[in-house]
């Protein structure tokens, strides 16, 4: 937890913050731009710090995982918009060392410099139900209306404004019958909710819209989103490398019960273990490894081992309730 917080720290500095809002004010982003960035950061850790070389190694490390998270958050919230110089400032962190984007999106929320279309579509974003109903009265009735017609299909347009927005007007059955128009099975707007959250890899909205589902739909989205993943880890490594991967489905296999578990593992124990070998749920693997080695051949159990004894020195550790 310690070097999480250091990480956290060098990357909330004065000179680092002025490298990434200069960063995000420039019309081209390059990955390489980005890189040094991480570079100066870790130039700091070598010449600013006095630890042992092992310490400074492991704080190199962190150093790519909390910055990717940092840009990804940044990227998802402003998009195009311009990006205030002091964003960094308004972050907030859990203890494991990663953006806690409930609160910092309500910070956010905050900032009456933003456009009140933005702050609203923030809201909407991350399910945040008391800044909804306070920003939708300063919203103007073209607006509102715009969110209501629905210009193509649904699964190609910004889902959670949408949704919001039928809910203020009291009209989610009408956007159920939207959605089972397009999609027969049975769908409704909380299925089409999570399933969208969950493709988006946005925890916060998927933690209300699986607060919003049965029991039997519950059980269906487990099977389609461990399917899902599956499937991207098949067809493409990056997809697989998402970093955000291991904080859905810590999150799922905690709604899950007893029973719902092992059925999961049985299908998908590899899957599951080598997502948490990513930071920062190392810990995982340790966690679950008894479980479900029942359920992996001896090659999987040693691939898995390996990897875990090359990135194990700096996992922070969690427990699953």
């Amino acid at each position: 937890m310690t070097l999480t917080r250091i990480v956290r720290l060098l990357w909330s500095g004065y000179d680092i913050r002025n490298l990434v809002a200069e960063y995000f004010l420039k019309g081209y982003k390059t990955r390489v731009q980005w890189n040094r960035i991480e570079e100066c950061l870790k130039l700091k850790i070598d010449n600013g710090l006095i630890l042992p070389n092992k310490l400074k190694t492991a704080l190199h490390i962190l150093v790519n995982p909390i910055g990717a998270r940092i840009k990804d958050f940044v990227v998802n919230l402003y998009g195009n918009d311009y990006v205030p110089s002091h964003f960094m400032g308004v972050l907030s962190w859990t203890f494991l060392g990663i953006i806690d984007t409930k609160k910092t999106a309500k910070a956010i929320i905050s900032d009456e410099n933003l456009l009140i279309t933005k702050r609203y579509e923030i809201a909407c974003t991350y399910c945040l139900k008391d800044e909804i109903l306070m920003l939708w009265r300063e919203l103007s009735e073209t607006y509102k209306n715009n969110y209501l017609i629905l210009s193509g299909p649904i699964y190609t347009l910004h889902y959670l404004p949408i949704y919001w927005t039928y809910y203020m007007m009291i009209e989610l059955n009408r956007l159920d019958r939207k959605i089972r128009y397009e999609y027969p099975e049975t769908m409704n707007c909380h299925c089409f909710g999570a399933l969208y959250a969950g493709i988006d890899v946005n925890q916060v909205a998927l933690e209300y819209f699986i607060g919003k589902m049965t029991v039997e739909e519950k059980e269906q989205y487990f099977q389609r989103y461990f399917q899902t993943l599956e499937a991207r880890r098949i067809s493409t490594i990056h997809a697989f490398g998402d970093i955000y991967s291991c904080d859905i489905t810590y999150f799922l296999l905690s709604q899950m019960n007893e029973n719902q578990r092992k059925s999961i593992f049985q299908k998908y124990a590899y899957l599951i273990l080598k997502i948490f070998l990513k930071f920062p749920y190392g810990g995982m693997f340790f966690e679950f490894e008894s479980v479900l080695r029942e359920f992996l051949t001896v090659d999987l159990i040693e691939d898995l081992e390996e990897q875990y004894q090359e990135t194990s020195n700096y996992f922070c550790f969690r427990n699953i309730r």
